[in-house]
Parts: C-alpha cells; sequence; structure tokens
C-alpha cells in the first residue's frame, strides 16, 4: 500500500485551540498513482468526557502557501473516544482539487457523548512546541541519571508547559490546573523545579552540537566506547602472540611432536582457546546480545511496528545456529511475529467491515482486497461492490430512468458521474437527487444535465458493467443480464402514450409486472383522455369551426381525435379526413380536464359534456362567439 502514495506535505507540529477537548495531533497529504489527493489527519482527546464524534475543517493552500478553493468539511462520526485515544488516522479525505500543495486545519466541533456539543468559535489553532526526549534535552550524562534516578526510569520526555496545557515526562497531557499527571500521577511542581528547567533554544542547540547532530539520541551508558577497547587490546594481544618469535630447544620440539602424536585429536579446550577464537565468542555474544534487544524493542513496539521487529530478531538468532538458547528464542519470535500478523490482519479485517457497514463501498473493496485471502476478504471485496450495484438495480426497476446515463466508479478516489435529462433533474428536484445519491452510500458521486453528458452509457449497461466482473457471485449474472432489457421496455410504454395509442399503453401499463413509477397516475391519465379518442359526427353548430382551428373555414361533419400524452401534457388532434396524421391541435396539462388553444385574440376550448359529447367552442374577448358538438359514431 505504501507505494501507492506519495507524500505531498505534512503538518510539523501538534496544534491546539484554547479549551479545546481535543489535540490535532498530525496531519499530511498524500497523492495516489491516479493524480488524487488525499488529506488524513489524527486527533487525540485530552478530556475525560468521551466524544461521539467531531467535525474538521481543511483549507487546501497552493504552491505559494495562499488559501483556495471552499474549505472541506469532514464528520467523524460514531466515535467512542475516550482520553488519550486517536482517531482519524486510517482515514482518507479526498480534496476536490489536485493543485493543493499545503493545508490548515480546525477542529469546528466536538460532539461528547452526553449530547453536549464544543465549538471552537473561530479560535485560532496555533503550534505547539516540541516536546524533547531526555536524551536531547540534558547536556551531560549526570544531570540525566540524576533526573532518571529522581523521577524513575521510565521517564522519555523533557516535561513541557503552555498556557493551558503541561506535557509529563510520560508523553501524557495535562491541564495546567492538574497537580498530578492523570497517566502516571507524578506531581507537577515537582518536575518543574528547578532541576528540570527547559533549555533555552540556543543551549538545546549547543547540546546537540556536542552529541554531534541535532536530535541524535545518545545510550545512556558509555558501553560503546568499553567494547571497542576491549576488542582492541584482544587484537593486539593475538598480534603479538604471532608475530612474536618462539625458540623452543631441539628436545623440546621432539617431546611436543611425541605428544601430539599420541594424544587422541579432540576440539580445544577454553583454556586453550586461540585469541582469534575469544573474538569470534565475543562477536556472538554481541549478536545474541542484540537480538535480545530487538525482541524485547518488538515486545514492547506498537502492534504496526511489532512483526518487522519479531522478523528482524528470529533472521538475527537463527544466524547465531546452536549458540545457548537461539533456535528456540527464533522459534519463539517466529510464533510472535505470526501471532501479531494475525491480530494486524485481524484488525484491518474488523475495520474493512466496518467500512462496509457505513457503506463506504469503494474504500471497503480496497480495504478487502488487500486482505489477500485472509478469512472471506475475497468474497467481500465483492460483496462491497454487489451491493452498491444492487441498490441502483433495485433503484432501475422502481422508477423511471429513461434518458439517464452514467460512467460509475468503483474507486473512491474516482467520483461516479450520472447525467439526467433536464425535465428529469426539474422534476426529481433537491430531494430526488439526494435520495438517488444515497443509493452510492459514502462513494463520491457527481449529478449534471445529459446535455452535458459525454462517454457515459444509459445507466443500465454502466450497472450491468459494476456487476459483470463479480462473475457467478451470488445472482450477478443474472441482473447483469436483464439490465439491458430494462432499457427498452419503459421506453416502449412511452412511446405508445406519444403516438396516441392509449389503448395499447394502457395494456402494456396493465400487463408490467414489476414496480413502475407513478404507475396509478399513469393509468388514471389515458383513463381520463381516452374517451376522446375515436370516430365522432356532427350533432349541432358551426361544421367549419374545427377547421378554423387550423386555419382553414372547411365544413366538416365527421372526424377522428387522437391524444398524445407526454411527461408534459396533452395533446388533442382533429384528423379531419381519412388518412390524415395530422390536423389542428388543442392543448391541456396531465391533469386538466379540457383542451385549449389560443390562437390571436381567439381562444379554442374542447371537452367532453356529461352525456358524452364532444363540445368544441370558441372565445373572443370573454364571449362564446361558436360553438359545435359532435356524438360519439
Amino acid at each position: 500500500m505504501i507505494e501507492r502514495y506519495k507524500k505531498l506535505y505534512h503538518l510539523e507540529h501538534r496544534y491546539y485551540a484554547s479549551q479545546a477537548p481535543v489535540l490535532i495531533e498530525s496531519g499530511a497529504l498524500l497523492q495516489r498513482q491516479s493524480g488524487a489527493v488525499l488529506c488524513q489527519l489524527c486527533f487525540r482527546s485530552i478530556q475525560d468526557r468521551p466524544i461521539r464524534s467531531l467535525r474538521a475543517v481543511i483549507q487546501m493552500l497552493d504552491s505559494a502557501g495562499l488559501p483556495f478553493g471552499n474549505p472541506v468539511d469532514h464528520r467523524y462520526q460514531d466515535l467512542d473516544l475516550q482520553r488519550e485515544d486517536t482517531c482519524g488516522r486510517d482515514i482518507a479525505i479526498v480534496l476536490p482539487s489536485s493543485q493543493v500543495s499545503a493545508f490548515t486545519a480546525r477542529v469546528s466541533q466536538v460532539t461528547f457523548d452526553d449530547g453536549d456539543v464544543w465549538t471552537d468559535a473561530g479560535a485560532s489553532w496555533e503550534p505547539l512546541p516540541d516536546q524533547y526526549t531526555l536524551e536531547d534535552h540534558f547536556t551531560g550524562e549526570a544531570e540525566l541519571r540524576r533526573f532518571l534516578h529522581r523521577f524513575g526510569e521510565d521517564c522519555s520526555f523533557a516535561p513541557l508547559e503552555t498556557e493551558e496545557l503541561w506535557f509529563c515526562t510520560c508523553g501524557a497531557v495535562n491541564p495546567i490546573g492538574d497537580g498530578r499527571c492523570h497517566r502516571c500521577r507524578r506531581k507537577r511542581s515537582a518536575l518543574f523545579g528547578r532541576e528540570t528547567k527547559p533549555l533555552s533554544p540556543e543551549t538545546r542547540e549547543e547540546a546537540a552540537f556536542h552529541r554531534g547532530a541535532p536530535g541524535a539520541r545518545r545510550a545512556p551508558f558509555p558501553w560503546s566506547g568499553l567494547v571497542i577497547g576491549a576488542a582492541a587490546l584482544a587484537l593486539a594481544g593475538l598480534l603479538a602472540w604471532v608475530l612474536i618469535p618462539r625458540l623452543p630447544s631441539l628436545s623440546a620440539a621432539k617431546s611436543a611432536q611425541s605428544a601430539r602424536e599420541a594424544a587422541p585429536v579432540s576440539a580445544p579446550s577454553e583454556s586453550t582457546a586461540s585469541p582469534a577464537a575469544d573474538l569470534r565468542r565475543d562477536a556472538q555474544q554481541q549478536a545474541y546480545q542484540d537480538a535480545l534487544a530487538l525482541q524485547s524493542k518488538a515486545d514492547y513496539a506498537l502492534l504496526e511496528d511489532s512483526p518487522p521487529l519479531y522478523l528482524a530478531a528470529a533472521e538475527a538468532f537463527e544466524a547465531l545456529g546452536d549458540y545457548k538458547d537461539s533456535r528456540s528464542l527464533a522459534l519463539q519470535c517466529r510464533k510472535k511475529l505470526e501471532t501479531h500478523q494475525e491480530t494486524l490482519s485481524d484488525a484491518a479485517y474488523q475495520q474493512a467491515q466496518a467500512l462496509l457497514d457505513q457503506r463506504r463501498y469503494g474504500e471497503a473493496r480496497l480495504a478487502f482486497l488487500s486482505l489477500g485471502d485472509y478469512r472471506d476478504s475475497a468474497d467481500l471485496a465483492r460483496e462491497s461492490l454487489y451491493r452498491k450495484a444492487l441498490a441502483l438495480y433495485q433503484y432501475i426497476e422502481d422508477h423511471d430512468v429513461r434518458g439517464f446515463t452514467a460512467s460509475l466508479s468503483a474507486d473512491p478516489d474516482t467520483a461516479s458521474l450520472v447525467s439526467l435529462p433536464r425535465e428529469q433533474l426539474l422534476r426529481l428536484g433537491v430531494r430526488g437527487l439526494e435520495e438517488l445519491g444515497e443509493l452510492f452510500g459514502a462513494d463520491p458521486v457527481l449529478f449534471s444535465s445529459a446535455e452535458e453528458a459525454s462517454d457515459q452509457v444509459p445507466i443500465q449497461l454502466a450497472v450491468a458493467g459494476l456487476l459483470e466482473p463479480l462473475e457467478d457471485y451470488k445472482d450477478s449474472r443474472e441482473l447483469a443480464a436483464k439490465l439491458p432489457d430494462m432499457i427498452d421496455r419503459s421506453d416502449e410504454f412511452f412511446a405508445l402514450c406519444a403516438s396516441g395509442d392509449l389503448e395499447g399503453a394502457q395494456d402494456w401499463l396493465e400487463s408490467w409486472d414489476r414496480p413502475f413509477e407513478d404507475k396509478g397516475l399513469w393509468l388514471e391519465r389515458i383513463q381520463r383522455y381516452l374517451p376522446y379518442c375515436g370516430s365522432w359526427e356532427l350533432l349541432s353548430g358551426d361544421p367549419s369551426l374545427v377547421s378554423s382551428v387550423g386555419g382553414t373555414w372547411e365544413k366538416v361533419y365527421s372526424l377522428r381525435c387522437r391524444v398524445s400524452l407526454t411527461p408534459d401534457g396533452a395533446t388533442l388532434c382533429f384528423l379531419l379526413h381519412e388518412g390524415d396524421e395530422t390536423g389542428p391541435e388543442l392543448y391541456a396539462g396531465l391533469e386538466e380536464g379540457r383542451f385549449l388553444l389560443h390562437p390571436g385574440q381567439a381562444s379554442f376550448v374542447a371537452q367532453l359534456n356529461r352525456s358524452g359529447s364532444l363540445s368544441v367552442i370558441k372565445v373572443q374577448n370573454n364571449n362564446i362567439t361558436g360553438g359545435v358538438e359532435f356524438v360519439r359514431k
């Protein structure tokens, strides 16, 4: 996972605002290979009340350090943050611009478990001074040893005070009014006595210079010099033993030769071992101690850091072969390595499951994929994509999605795009778009007008594209096969309505065996306008009135009527001759009971009477100036 990101920026200090219940512990900008920029923040609770949620505001900065774009507001929810707990470290916030070079952050709101809310009220979030380690704080070994002797060998940091907080030698953060550290119970007054007065920046730099490098750590005991000195003496002894001439007598040489021939061959004893063997033994002992130190460090390291340390310790013990208990210790480290890796995998699995439960489908899918074949991670990676696709499939089943196009993404850093015809956008409104957006869970999605869409496919095909890679997972293959057919079926109904075949549209809708959005409303519309359709003959009135709607004065004694329905309204067409496909037209809203036309100063009105006859009247200046009535043939 590390190789997939490039670190662009990180906060160099911790940040705090007056009376805030949390610190901004750390933060970083990461860039994925796709170019998307992510922001990660870590927060630490510094008070006793459990925290349920918090909101962070991120302001993007450009390469000149100037703010740009709208602040990004992110809520961290469903927390159970106790004192000293941290949160946010594993949550990546996708920023809306890839041009961001740095950022500032603040916590605008904290909600406690009891419902109380803290807000920063625009307070400034300022960097906190660094808390130095004891080795970096004290100039001499004697001062360090006195401090450890007085306060304990488990001390790690130099005490530090600000206006509202003090930082204990154990690393805990406390309000300035607390007399004792809430974690280790050391007295504040003792820690900040004259003996532990913090060094000035100039004195600290001078101390760091004498240590060789700023911030370099020293070993608390000068064992390294003693070991080097002992090694030098041993090497000198070896050279002397080899180079000083030895002149044994002939008889002594013969006796030694006889003794060697008579004595059985055996390994040299410890007392007769050479200086070279002593050096080898010392090197083994040092390597053994180093391996033990690695094992001890792994035992006390953070969970994420322990596995590589155990691996290094196991390999170090294995390199020592049969030296002392190296083999058993190597096996012990290998077992602990497996245990820690299992714990890490289980923690990652639980986190991925939480992402799935929170409907963060894209993040959950990547989290399960990173776990490989751990437990059922491979199936749950597919489940993450399946749930998103299934929600969209069900929406297509239940709603009119004619003209919807989409480009759907399984990547949490790439937003899905959905485009709708303008009339559909207006009909859905803000609430309808919110409901559609909720189908994507926490995955990003953008909506636009279909006129602005490009490189998109009908939404049915886009959802099928999500399901097809899942192959035989659950009913993915079956659903993907059904989706293309769902495009033409709804279009068929609306085509019948638009062509004026209301009887065919009614039959189609009544035989539709799946949910259909506003089915009852469309049946009601068809039944309202279907009685207008068919053949009519003149009963009374001006026979030229109907043709005058179209601008002619032809006498009409019989005619046919056709009503076309669209989502925008209804059109009544008078077909004056056999074989005509067009003719004079009047218009009505979908819920209106009569048809109207306003040519110039005159208006025409057509409607059905209670007796079932069809009346057409002409109104001018609010006066009826003509009329005609037809009865059904």
